[in-house]
């Protein structure tokens, strides 16, 4: 039997002033945030990559503080860990309005027989059922469709049942017309923007020579811009404006085109991280006008990856603006379940496209890994789209999760900013993605922020913007029981 012991899960409490006579433990921590702070400071401008910096400076401090026996309490009120965007399931312990969050896990087939969460015994039914599921569909693929996950594809176009439910699935969810045969699985979505890039950054230099310009909007996130970087793309970063809710408007990509010839692929996060805003579908319509009037042979790659953890109506309304011949004959659309589903660990992404002209130019990239796609992976995967396609309250549970911390996170904020100013603009957002982007007041760093406050955040700096603004993970803290009534 597997306990969870959710009293040490981390909590999101206030770190409000210390009385005028701190507790030993107390002062000690503030000591060891402070010394840690000092020391890590000058690394940060340098650092390749500035999350893993503060994941640094965090379990520092936690190495330091148990070594000093402070009350495990403590610790868990400051230091307050925002860095991470994923929910751990196992530590969901919210009970709101007569809804139990702290279900999730089981709906979703994560938690084990016999694990206690929150309390309650759980007899892993979910878990079960989903790898009966997973037996059934293994010998379906094998009697309807002759294709066994077990041996080598030959063909590498992959599981074709589960192609076609993701198809469905993308068409239901997004109103985009697709089809199994233009929808590629992937290792999560990071793998099929990779792909992509791959396969692009090749038909773009044998169409037209020389190095391909990758178009990064910043603030953005920041992995495809390495990837683009590792195939020599030319990357094109543009810092977009607070004015512009920091998104790439029509007027900012004639610029882009007009200033760069090369300019062939253009990296568009529909929802975006790490600002949580997403765009409007009149904004979305500017843009890809302005890229139909220029005319240009230019891909966009659509990353979907928190379209759904919002507003339904919202999202499938903005989806709309894609829905014209010229954007779906340019536009690959990444989708993912790690956000959307909280299943993070199991890499689960496809991608989808409307254009058949680049089918083949895909498959020279996909056939191989296609081919070699590990079976039980596939079968978890198809189980899933299964489940979730009887059981649509699971992702509307998970997104109701998700408003309910980011709105808590957005009053916890403002209180600390009455008490320590530290914020010029406690964020706002469109109610997507897992995160709040706050505008740090004057003189305020990522590291001002943690030593007064315990709050650890992920600066500016790491997703191509500025030091003033800072990326708070809504997901990964529970919200405790005294600010469920606020919240």
């Amino acid at each position: 039997m597997t306990t969870i012991d959710t009293a040490s899960a981390p909590t999101a409490a206030l770190s409000l002033p210390l009385s005028p006579d701190p507790t030993a433990a107390e002062a000690a921590m503030r000591a060891i945030r402070t010394r840690v702070v000092d020391q890590v400071r000058p690394l940060l401008a340098d650092s390749p990559s500035p999350i893993r910096t503060m994941a640094r400076m965090v379990n520092e401090v936690l190495a330091e503080a148990r070594q000093a026996a402070i009350p495990a309490a403590v610790i868990a009120r400051m230091v307050i860990n925002r860095t991470i965007g994923d929910v751990d399931v196992r530590r969901i312990t919210e009970v709101v309005d007569g809804v139990d969050y702290s279900t999730i896990g089981e709906d979703l087939g994560i938690i084990l027989p016999g694990e206690t969460i929150n309390g309650r015994f759980s007899a892993g039914q979910t878990y079960l059922e989903l790898r009966e599921r997973m037996m059934q569909l293994e010998r379906r693929l094998l009697q309807e469709y002759g294709f066994d996950p077990r041996v080598y594809d030959l063909l590498g176009v992959g599981n074709p049942l589960l192609r076609e439910r993701l198809a469905a699935r993308f068409q239901a969810q997004c109103g985009i017309p697709a089809t199994a045969e233009q929808t590629y699985v992937s290792i999560g979505g990071l793998d099929a923007i990779d792909k992509s890039l791959r396969a692009l950054n090749h038909h773009f230099r044998r169409q037209y020579g020389g190095r391909i310009g990758f178009a990064f909007p910043a603030p953005g996130f920041a992995v495809p811009l390495w990837q683009a970087t590792s195939l020599d793309m030319e990357v094109i970063p543009y810092q977009t404006q607070a004015a512009d809710r920091f998104e790439l408007t029509g007027p900012a990509i004639t610029r882009l085109l007009a200033a760069h010839p090369n300019l062939r692929v253009l990296y568009l996060t529909v929802s975006n991280n790490p600002t949580a805003f997403a765009y409007h579908p009149d904004e979305l319509r500017a843009l890809l006008d302005a890229i139909a009037q220029e005319g240009r042979d230019l891909a966009i790659i659509a990353d979907l990856a928190y379209v759904g953890t919002g507003p339904v109506a919202e999202d499938h309304a903005r989806m709309a603006a894609f829905r014209t011949p010229d954007a779906l004959r340019r536009t690959l659309f990444v989708n993912s379940f790690s956000k959307v589903f909280t299943l993070t660990g199991d890499r689960m992404g496809y991608l989808s496209f409307n254009n058949p002209e680049w089918a083949g130019l895909l498959a020279a990239v996909w056939n191989n890994a296609t081919a070699g796609l590990p079976a039980e992976w596939q079968l978890r995967f198809l189980a899933y789209t299964a489940l979730f396609e009887e059981r649509p309250w699971i992702q509307q549970k998970i997104a109701a999760l998700y408003t309910l911390r980011r709105n808590a996170l957005r009053a916890e904020l403002t209180q600390l900013n009455a008490h320590y100013g530290l914020f010029d603009q406690v964020g706002l957002d469109d109610g997507a993605t897992v995160y709040n982007w706050s505008k740090l007041a004057p003189g305020v760093d990522v590291f001002t922020l943690f030593e007064q406050t315990g709050i650890v955040g992920v600066d500016g700096r790491a997703f191509g913007y500025s030091p003033d603004y800072i990326r708070l993970s809504v997901g990964f803290i529970p919200v405790p029981p005294a600010q469920l009534g606020a919240s």
